[in-house]
Parts: C-alpha cells; sequence; structure tokens
C-alpha cells in the first residue's frame, strides 16, 4: 500500500475494468502506476519529457501534452487530475479540455489544497508562506464548486484529505506549530470537515 493519503484517496475512488486519464501524470508516477494496474486502459498526459519517457518505457501509454491543451482521440470514463489546477494561467481551458474527453456518464477526480484548512491557514496567514510557490490559485469547496458551475459540472462527491505528518519550514515556532496543526489535522479529518483536510477531493460529473 502506499503511503500517501491523497493518493490513496483517490485509488479509492476508481472502480476497476474503466478507461481513465491521468492528467500530469509524471508529477506522480506511483499512482499512475496503481491506476494503470486496476484500469481497462490509462492514458497519461505531461510537460515532463523525462517522466513521459519513463512511463513508456514501462510500456504504458502517455503523451507530452500541455493540461490546457487536452488533444487526444479517445473519451474517458474517469478523468484524474491531482493538485494540477492551482498551478495552470488559465484553469478554465484546462475544464473544458476534460469535459471535451469525457464520456457522458464520466467523472472528474480532482485535488487541490483546501484553503479553509487549519493548516494552510497556519501557513499563509501566521507565517506568510505556502506549501508551493508554484500554486497560482487556491480553492475551497465553495469557490471550486461555482467555477466548475460555469462549465455546467456539479460536484457530487467531497472528501478532506488530511496532511502527511512532518516538520516544515525554517524556525523551531514555525515547525512546532506546523506539526500540532498537522497532527490536528489527521485527527479532525476523520469527521470530514473543511478545517481538517488539507486537501480538497471533488468528483465532478456533468
Amino acid at each position: 500500500m502506499i503511503k500517501d493519503n491523497r493518493i490513496n484517496a483517490i485509488l479509492d475512488f476508481i472502480p476497476s475494468n474503466k478507461v481513465i486519464l491521468d492528467i500530469g501524470c509524471a508529477q506522480n508516477p506511483e499512482i499512475h502506476l496503481e491506476i494503470a494496474k486496476k484500469s481497462k486502459k490509462t492514458v497519461g498526459i505531461d510537460l515532463n519529457k523525462k517522466g513521459i519517457n519513463d512511463l513508456k518505457k514501462k510500456g504504458l501509454e502517455a503523451y507530452e501534452m500541455s493540461a490546457e491543451e487536452i488533444n487526444l482521440k479517445y473519451k474517458f470514463d474517469y478523468i484524474i487530475a491531482g493538485e494540477l489546477i492551482e498551478h495552470l494561467n488559465n484553469p478554465g481551458l484546462f475544464i473544458e479540455g476534460m469535459i471535451k474527453h469525457l464520456k457522458p456518464d464520466g467523472k472528474i477526480i480532482m485535488t487541490t489544497p483546501n484553503i479553509s484548512s487549519i493548516l494552510l491557514y497556519t501557513l499563509i496567514v501566521l507565517f506568510d508562506k505556502t506549501q508551493d510557490p508554484t500554486h497560482i490559485f487556491y480553492f475551497d469547496k465553495k469557490n471550486l464548486e461555482a467555477f466548475v458551475s460555469r462549465y455546467n459540472l456539479k460536484i457530487k462527491i467531497t472528501k478532506y484529505i488530511p496532511p502527511e505528518i512532518k516538520f516544515l519550514g525554517d524556525s523551531i515556532l514555525f515547525k512546532i506549530i506546523f506539526f500540532i496543526s498537522t497532527l490536528i489535522a489527521n485527527i479532525g479529518f476523520k469527521i470530514n470537515n473543511r478545517l481538517f483536510g488539507s486537501y480538497l477531493l471533488v468528483v465532478l460529473e456533468k
């Protein structure tokens, strides 16, 4: 079993024997390989040329392609986009591209950092830090729901995912507060509350 809360949460929502598109596959090759094991067909796209070539060497179908310019010949039962939307300059093009490649009864599974969580509040408000300086947008359920509704998508399932417990940062005070808030999140997430889930997982349908 992969010891990553986010990866395991995604895998839990993917049934066997489906045709799946994994966007950003080279960023998390572990989850791509796990998805491929249980799917009927898995296609991956990413801008990481080396990562794509590595997956191809393993016999997997993968293409060097932007998430904002998806152009494939397939329609998919499930499209997976793990922690990607917050990095994109034009998330609207990204959503439109996924819809174009989704079967009529298909589903989109997305994860993104949850701006409503205790941990992100600690990072951004108290310490003026982010988990990743390449993040352009931040979402919670409310504003993500409003955003995808512009494209006639609905959130059918919401799950809040706890962070991995670890120390991060420079100062001793920051490390202590980060660890405590992470520990609280891991205990509290069991009630699926937005305050305790540092990552937001949604299942979208047309």
